[in-house]
């Protein structure tokens, strides 16, 4: 039987699984469907690399340690955690397409592409050799100049153009302006006088990358710190939410995009990149960079000197005597006051230890990894599941019963393997709620558009738009031969660029912004309505491992376990066949 290499299962749904390729070490998304047979699905499937390797197929290593992730509605590798940091290039082109939809709001706020390249008119006459002469727009040889770095050429362009506001604030199609563009390359010259004649020093492109953010990422230190100087914004971050500083790291993502960029494909050592990048210096200047950016931080050592101390150091030896057992601090968790319980959840190798401390207020701390603030009501949820009346407290209770109760640290661990690890009866079954607000929202945009002049005008320069555009995909192919018609594609095409101009200042009515967050919030219900959809069917797959074990280790103030805690730990237990033990462990 031939054997073949072992592929780490990253995530995987009712459709799709993502593994770790064996053979270029990167993500890649499979299909994937179970079948009846579980045995056959899970330990014999097989599939061929992306990575355009001429290897063999690998075979897919499903885990046994795997958590639940409801917010993507997915299952996900205990062990191969650390891959989720760098999502799959699927995921986050999805999420640029999501960030990128026509809404009233951006997350970086500087998105608004007031202008074009393609609006600029002025035209010089060119000549070569003494041959027919022929108009071309004169802004085409000044963004060459640009990125060629001819400072002297851009100079002259500035002084004279009648279009150098367009040049300056203008944008190609990837939303890239001169200044992002100049911002890549070496003449961190070609940077300061595109600034000194009022260029958009925060201007974002479609990814919204920022000049600042290519400059970080292609190792343009001098560029840097001009832009900085000039009052760049270094915390603004692009669509895969990274910031300036995260693209000057030495990270397998960032390394894969200049590759690409420079012309290489990834995966095929025979294609070599066209930009061959100085690589040694550019990393030199990336660290400079990442220095800069992340703060002068002070040295400091982990170690507390109080954690030094021999009290909180034993020995205890074997009974046979062939052994010594060190007992030393684990870990410290801090807390604001005394009266705080903090316990920790075990699940067994390799899954982490997470940590929560008791209250309602407080977000995730670097100790502690569940948030009083999300997983209360989440407690309270679970509550009413499995039929446990959460004991009142008048004082505390702060006018929602069993508030005080649900804040409790161990209730919070409780809820947390749940939600990592059982399917709740909420997962199983699509929420009509759904619908039923997709439903009202646009209902609400059919009104405001039948009774308002702006949105109503509006729908209907789109609506001409569109068929537009419909035309113009089928008249703008150029395998029509003598059929393809020039002087109709450049019509439509203007057709198409002036209603774009219509459209450009009712974008920023009231009655249409108003639109646009419902159109948006339309968007999240069905987002929400497709995860929720695909959580119902992965809760129906067979598993072949399922956990149902753990432990949670407590100390509380008074030494011991709450009551209330331990009548909810036997309820969720019985309800889910669960075996979540208990145990207060304070010296």
């Amino acid at each position: 039987m031939e054997t073949f290499p072992s592929a780490d299962v990253v995530w995987w749904t009712d459709t799709d699984v993502c593994i770790s390729c064996p053979y270029c070490e990167e993500l890649h998304r499979h299909g994937f469907v179970e079948r009846e047979n579980a045995t056959l699905t899970y330990e014999s499937v097989t599939r061929i690399p992306h990575c355009g390797f001429s290897r063999p197929p690998y075979r897919l290593n499903f885990p046994v340690a795997y958590e639940i992730d409801k917010v993507k509605a997915r299952f996900v590798n205990t062990r191969t955690i650390q891959y989720l940091n760098d999502e799959s290039e699927e995921e986050m082109s999805l999420l640029g397409e999501f960030s990128n939809m026509n809404i009233s709001d951006t997350s970086n706020g500087s998105q608004t592409y007031e202008s074009s390249f393609d609006d600029s008119t002025e035209t010089i006459t060119i000549q070569l050799n003494g041959e027919e002469t022929w108009e071309e727009r004169r802004i085409i040889f000044a963004i060459s100049d640009c990125v060629s770095g001819h400072i002297s050429e851009v100079k002259k362009y500035l002084d004279e153009a009648s279009d150098k506001l367009i040049f300056l604030r203008g944008h190609n199609r990837n939303g890239d302006t001169c200044l992002t563009m100049a911002s890549q390359e070496k003449n961190s010259s070609m940077v300061s006088l595109l600034l000194d004649h009022g260029a958009e020093i925060n201007a974002t492109n479609k990814d919204e990358r920022t000049a600042l953010m290519e400059a970080a990422l292609w190792g343009r230190l001098e560029t840097v710190k001009i832009l900085l100087s000039r009052g760049a914004n270094r915390y603004l971050h692009d669509v895969k939410n990274q910031r300036a500083l995260d693209l000057a790291q030495p990270t397998r993502r960032n390394q894969k995009e200049r590759h690409i960029k420079a012309g290489g494909m990834w995966g095929d050592p025979s294609t070599e990149p066209v930009y061959k990048e100085d690589v040694i210096s550019r990393d030199t200047d990336r660290r400079e960079i990442a220095r800069i950016l992340g703060g002068n931080s002070q040295m400091r050592t982990d170690l507390q000197p109080h954690l030094l101390e021999r009290t909180y150091h034993s020995f205890s030896r074997s009974p046979d005597g062939h052994s010594i057992i060190h007992c030393g601090p684990i870990r410290e968790y801090p807390i604001s006051t005394r009266r705080k319980t903090i316990a920790v959840l075990e699940r067994g190798s390799p899954f982490p230890t997470i940590a929560a401390m008791s209250g309602w207020s407080h977000s995730e701390w670097p100790s502690t990894r569940v948030s009083g603030r999300d997983w209360t009501g989440r407690v309270l949820e679970l509550a009413a599941i499995v039929g446990h009346n959460l004991s009142a407290d008048s004082i505390n209770d702060q006018g929602i019963p069993g508030k005080f109760q649900s804040s409790h640290a161990e209730k919070q661990l409780i809820a947390y393997f749940l939600d990592r690890h059982v399917f709740l009866p909420e997962d199983t079954t699509l929420d009509p709620r759904f619908d039923t607000e997709i439903a009202r929202l646009e209902s609400e945009i059919v009104d405001m558009v039948a009774m308002q002049p702006d949105p109503n005008r509006l729908f209907r320069l789109e609506q001409e738009k569109r068929e537009l555009e419909n035309e113009l995909f089928d008249k703008d192919d150029r395998l029509l031969g003598e059929e393809y018609d020039a002087e109709l594609v450049e019509r439509l095409k203007e057709k198409i660029k002036s209603l774009n101009k219509k459209c450009a200042p009712l974008e920023n009515r009231s009655g249409v912004k108003a639109i646009r967050a419902r159109e948006h919030q339309i968007r999240l219900c069905e987002h929400d309505k497709t995860v929720q959809s695909r959580l119902n069917r992965i809760s129906k797959m067979t598993r072949k491992h399922k956990l149902s074990r753990a432990a949670i280790f407590i100390s509380a103030p008074n030494h011991k376990i709450c009551p209330d805690c331990l009548l909810f730990q036997g309820r969720v237990n019985h309800f889910f066949g669960l075996s979540i033990e208990l145990h207060e462990c304070t010296q």
